[in-house]
């Protein structure tokens, strides 16, 4: 799981990673690189749900894939909510 307090801000981050993953289709990026893209997103949730606190885990993974995948807008709007 993930704190409650920062919960609503973690759910906002996916979505906000989704609109990414939009903008990748709409300028029409590889299928593949598009799939790893959504690969990536889709363990995020996981981390929301599991019983044990994942916090640490959800946030260093969300910075690890924005960096890679040159999306830093999202953790910074993710850090000042």
């Amino acid at each position: 799981m993930v704190e409650n307090r920062k919960q609503k801000k973690a759910i906002q981050a996916i979505q906000d990673l989704i609109i990414e993953a939009r903008n990748l289709a709409h300028k029409n990026s590889p299928a593949k690189e598009l799939a790893e893209f959504l690969d990536g997103v889709e363990y995020l949730p996981a981390l929301i749900i599991e019983e044990k606190d994942n916090t640490d885990l959800f946030e260093k993974f969300l910075k690890d894939f924005c960096t890679c995948n040159n999306c830093m807008n999202v953790v910074n709007r993710y850090e000042s909510r």
